[in-house]
């Protein structure tokens, strides 16, 4: 008889999702519930993770493709302004230039649970089972905070990889 550890084990792997090119798991979007506007369209939320972590919706991401990014978006956002020779500052600050130039309600950094292949993922990413994300959305939020699809799709287009949907790895 399986002990109660690999029988979860094996139902985790079967549930959590990883990769939004799998058929079963595809990011999708529905026109909002709660918006007059029939162009506002929101993800679809996946399942709860049966650990009861969140899901998080976001693209695998090395922090030097961050600070690009980051360094962009300050100059779009601050034009007339130089961007300080200091690599601590853009560290600090390239999730909020990225945030305020995208018009993002979320933009942060966290770990999701490895599952499946690595296609799309750089192996800079990955750590321990772990890959690190640019994250748009959780599925705790309200459907107000959700990136709009042109967003999501800006970032696509400037990582050359499709965002997904992730189960969380808690920092603790």
């Amino acid at each position: 008889m399986p002990s109660t550890a690999s029988q979860l084990e094996r139902s985790l792997r079967g549930l959590q999702i990883s990769d939004s090119q799998e058929t079963s798991t595809a990011v999708q979007w529905v026109p909002s519930k709660y918006s007059s506007d029939a162009s506002q369209y929101v993800l679809v939320r996946p399942p709860r993770a049966p650990c009861g972590n969140r899901q998080l919706f976001g693209f695998p991401i090395v922090k030097k493709e961050l600070w690009n990014m980051g360094t962009i978006a300050f100059h779009q956002i601050k034009p007339d302004k130089t961007l300080p020779d200091n690599h601590s500052f853009l560290a600090m600050n390239s999730l909020t230039f990225l945030k305020v130039y995208l018009r993002l309600h979320i933009c942060t950094m966290a770990r999701g649970k490895l599952v499946g292949d690595l296609k799309n993922i750089p192996s800079e990413c990955v750590s321990s089972g772990k890959v690190l994300l640019l994250v748009l959305w959780r599925d705790t939020e309200s459907e107000a905070t959700c990136p709009t699809p042109s967003q999501v799709h800006s970032l696509e287009d400037k990582l050359k990889r499709p965002p997904g949907w992730w189960v969380e790895v808690p920092q603790f």
